[in-house]
């Protein structure tokens, strides 16, 4: 058994610096999880390090890729990530339309859903030491 434990610590530690993409978010509404389609991103591993351009023509297409979720009014998004962005540097946006967006205020990696139905895309900018993500969901509010 400590040498399983042993086996998964240094797996953690060892492949973690050569890692060769941001994380992945965890978007969920309670135990339902909502799909991300990611974006663009630079990161730099130990041994390597890369800039990859998605080719999407806005985060709105990014946010198409996947049907959205249905919601209800006013539940709470989270949004997480195994390895925490910096402090501060995580940004949610709204995305009204392809050249107007609501930044959206998050509170402990949770975000709220609109009252009112209808569907929204959400773009989610993070970054981290070794580099920078963004990502885009929707959902359906019933």
């Amino acid at each position: 058994m400590l040498i399983i434990i042993g086996l998964i610590m240094i797996g953690i530690f060892f492949f973690e610096p050569f890692r060769s993409e941001p994380p992945t978010p965890n978007v969920t509404i309670g135990d339902v999880d909502i799909p991300t389609t990611q974006g663009s991103f630079c990161w730099h591993g130990l041994l390597s390090g890369q800039c990859i351009d998605k080719i999407y023509t806005s985060p709105l297409d990014m946010a198409d890729e996947h049907k959205p979720t249905g919601v209800s009014p006013n539940e709470e998004i989270s949004i997480t990530f195994k390895k925490e962005p910096l402090e501060g540097t995580m940004v949610v946006e709204q995305l009204v339309d392809e050249n107007n967006k609501i930044d959206i205020e998050v509170k402990n990696d949770i975000i709220k859903v609109p009252k009112e139905k209808g569907v929204y895309a959400y773009y989610v900018i993070a970054n981290w030491e070794r580099g920078n993500g963004n990502y885009a969901f929707s959902i359906e509010v019933k």
